[in-house]
C-alpha cells in the first residue's frame, strides 16, 4: 500500500512540475510581438555599435558564431603578407583590435555612402529591416532583398548572427585552404 501511494504522489508531482514550467524556471515562449521589438532593439544597439566602433556593446550583441568568423579572419590576416604591414602599422595584436579596426573602416565607408548619424542609420536599420521567424527563438533579418542576418534567442537575450552574409566578401580574400575551410564550416 505504502509503494502505491508514494508512487502515486510522486506521479502527481512529477505531473504538476511538468504542467508549470515556471516553477522550473523556464522561461516563458515570448510574443512575436515582444521578440520583434527585441530583435529591432538589438540591431539598433549593434548597429550603433558598429558606426561608432563600440567594440564591447557589438560583441555583446552579437552572436558567438560572427564572433568566431572575426577571430579567424584576424587570424587570416595575420597570416597574409597583404595585410600584416598594415596590422602591424595599426598595431593590431588579437582579434578585439581588429575588429575595431574592420568596424572603422566599414562604418567610414558605410557613413559615406548615407550620409547620417549613427544614431539615424541605426534607426533606419532597425526599422527599416524586416524580421521574419522561423521558429520561436530564430529569426531571419532582412533590409530590401537581401537577408543580411539572423536572430537568435539565447537564453532571454537575442543575439545577432552576419555570418552568412559576412563570409562572401571574407571568402574571397582569404588564401589560406585550412582556414577558408574552417570559415566555410561555421
Amino acid at each position: 500500500m505504502k509503494r502505491s501511494t508514494i508512487g502515486t504522489g510522486l506521479i502527481l508531482i512529477l505531473a504538476a512540475l511538468l504542467t508549470a514550467p515556471t516553477i522550473l524556471s523556464f522561461p516563458d515562449k515570448p510574443s512575436r510581438d515582444e521578440s520583434t521589438k527585441a530583435i529591432r532593439a538589438t540591431a539598433y544597439e549593434m548597429m550603433k555599435a558598429f558606426l561608432t566602433q563600440d567594440v564591447a556593446t557589438f560583441k555583446r550583441h552579437s552572436a558567438k558564431r560572427t564572433l568566431d568568423l572575426v577571430a579567424l579572419v584576424y587570424e587570416a590576416a595575420r597570416q597574409d603578407p597583404r595585410y600584416q604591414q598594415e596590422l602591424q602599422n595599426a598595431r593590431i595584436t588579437n582579434a578585439d583590435q581588429f575588429l575595431g579596426y574592420f568596424m572603422l573602416g566599414m562604418a567610414t565607408q558605410y557613413l559615406q555612402a548615407m550620409p547620417l548619424t549613427p544614431e539615424a542609420a541605426a534607426r533606419r536599420v532597425a526599422n527599416d529591416s524586416t524580421v521574419t521567424f522561423i521558429s520561436d527563438y530564430q529569426a531571419r533579418i532582412t533590409l530590401g532583398d537581401s537577408q543580411v542576418a539572423q536572430a537568435r534567442l539565447l537564453g532571454r537575450q537575442w543575439k545577432i548572427d552576419l555570418t552568412d552574409w559576412l563570409k562572401r566578401p571574407v571568402l574571397k580574400e582569404v588564401k589560406d585552404p585550412e582556414l577558408r575551410a574552417k570559415i566555410q564550416k561555421l
